[in-house]
C-alpha cells in the first residue's frame, strides 16, 4: 500500500512539474516540442481548442494504442498520467503565468527544460509512465525490434519539422537545447538519491564477512567462485550491490573481519531483480 501511494505522488507530482513548464516556458515563447506535446501545439496553429483538451486527446488516443498493441499491464502503467495531465494543464491554462515568468528567451528555454526533465523523471523513477509518445517507440521495438530511442529520435524530429513550417527555421536551436537538457535532467531526476554500487570482496576469511554483512547490515549477497592469480588458490568472492549510502557499511563490516580484504566499488547505472525493481521477500 505505501509503494502504490508513493507510485501515485511522484507520478502526480511529476506531471504537475511537466505540465507547468509546457504552460509557463514553452507556450508563451512559442517554443517547439517533439513528442504528445508538440502534436498537441501544432494542432492548436489550426484550431482554436485549448491545449489542454489536445494534449488529452492525443495522449488518450495513444493510451488507447499501446492497450490494443501491448496490452492492459503496460496500460495501467500510464493510465494515470493520461488521465491527470490534461487535468493539471487545464488549471495552470487558467493562471497568468506568462506574465511571471518573462525573461530572456534563452533562460526561458532551460528552465522548461528543466521543468519538462524534472517532471518525466519523477514519474520514471517510481516505474510509471508519462504515456503519449512513448508508447509507439516500445510498440515498435516488441514488433519489428527497431531500437526504443532511435525511433523515438525519428518521432520527434518529424513532429518538430511540422512546426517549422509555420514558426520558422531558428526555432530548431531552442527546440534541440531544450531536448538535450530533458534528456540530461530526466537521467538524473530518475536516480537522483539512489546512485548505487557494485561491491567485490575477496579474502581468504569471505564466510566470516558474509555472516558479518548479513548481520550487521540490510543488504543481500551474492558468492561467486573465483581463483587468486598470484597463488592459483580457489575461493570465493563476495559481490553484492548496494546504494551508495550503505557502502561504508559493507566495507567496515568487511575490514572488521579482514583488514587486508580486497574491495572494490564501482557505479551502477541500473538495477533490475530482488531487492530493487521486485520485492525481497519471495511472493
Amino acid at each position: 500500500m505505501k509503494e502504490h501511494a508513493r507510485t501515485i505522488f511522484y507520478t502526480i507530482l511529476g506531471n504537475a512539474v511537466l505540465a507547468f513548464g509546457i504552460c509557463a516556458f514553452v507556450v508563451p515563447n512559442g517554443f517547439m516540442m517533439g513528442g504528445a506535446n508538440g502534436i498537441a501545439l501544432t494542432i492548436r496553429e489550426f484550431l482554436p481548442i485549448r491545449l489542454s483538451i489536445l494534449a488529452g486527446c492525443v495522449n488518450t488516443c495513444l493510451f488507447l494504442l499501446g492497450l490494443l498493441v501491448l496490452g492492459k499491464s503496460f496500460a495501467a502503467k500510464s493510465l494515470l498520467s493520461t488521465a491527470v495531465y490534461p487535468l493539471i494543464m487545464a488549471v495552470l491554462e487558467e493562471l497568468p503565468l506568462a506574465q511571471w515568468f518573462q525573461g530572456d528567451t534563452m533562460i526561458c528555454a532551460l528552465y522548461s527544460a528543466v521543468c519538462i526533465g524534472a517532471g518525466v523523471g519523477l514519474v520514471v523513477r517510481v516505474g510509471g509512465s508519462t504515456g503519449g509518445m512513448d508508447i509507439p517507440p516500445i510498440i515498435l521495438q516488441r514488433k519489428k525490434g527497431i531500437p526504443v530511442g532511435t525511433s523515438m529520435m525519428f518521432f520527434d524530429g518529424m513532429i518538430i519539422l511540422m512546426q517549422v513550417f509555420y514558426k520558422g527555421i531558428n526555432g530548431i536551436l531552442y527546440s534541440a537545447l531544450i531536448l538535450f537538457v530533458t534528456s540530461i535532467v530526466v537521467n538524473r531526476t530518475a536516480v537522483s538519491g539512489e546512485q548505487k554500487v557494485a561491491v567485490t570482496i575477496i579474502s581468504p576469511k569471505y564466510e566470516k564477512i558474509r555472516e558479518e554483512i548479513l548481520k550487521t547490515v540490510d543488504v543481500g549477497v551474492t558468492m561467486l567462485k573465483v581463483e587468486t592469480g598470484y597463488a592459483a588458490q580457489e575461493q570465493k568472492a563476495i559481490y553484492s550491490v548496494v546504494y551508495a549510502k550503505k557502502y561504508p557499511a559493507i566495507r567496515d563490516a568487511a575490514l572488521r573481519i579482514d583488514s587486508q580484504a580486497f574491495i572494490v566499488a564501482s557505479d551502477v547505472k541500473n538495477v533490475n531483480g530482488r531487492g530493487y525493481t521486485l520485492s525481497r521477500k519471495s511472493e
